[in-house]
């Protein structure tokens, strides 16, 4: 990983199990810690949405951050088909987590998708976690 656990490069799969490539990601943790560094002065988040069986068991969240330059949104979902069977459980934070990624990734002006907003198969690999609610 890169500066401050910014960056980390994940191991790309096929539908077997095989690796075709690599691809760099930001991290949650990483993020947050530029986010402070650059003046975050807020985070906020709300439920859109309420994971049942009817909308699919889909959680939808709203985050807004707020620095020194402005105000940032990101929506965030999550579902049990695209998040790994350990997340299924905490659909709500997951959603939370990648709301307050997007909004996150805007207000420092980062590009790169972070590894919570992937679709996950598999376990988390040490480090990575659902961030604070």
């Amino acid at each position: 990983m890169s500066e401050n656990g910014l960056m980390r490069t994940i191991e790309i799969k096929d539908r077997t199990g095989r690796v075709i490539g690599t691809k760099e990601v930001v991290t949650y943790q990483g993020l947050l810690s530029k986010a402070h560094d650059e003046g975050l002065q807020r985070i906020a988040t709300r439920l859109v949405q309420i994971p049942t069986d009817e909308n699919g068991r889909t959680a939808i969240a709203k985050a807004l951050v707020e620095t020194k330059k402005g105000r940032f949104e990101g929506i965030g979902d999550a579902t049990p088909q695209n998040v790994n069977p350990f997340i299924v459980p905490h659909l709500i934070r997951m959603a939370e987590t990648r709301a307050k990624a997007r909004a996150l990734r805007d207000a420092v002006n980062i590009g790169i998708v972070s590894f919570e907003e992937l679709d996950g198969d598999g376990v988390l690999p040490n480090g990575s976690d659902l961030g604070s609610g």
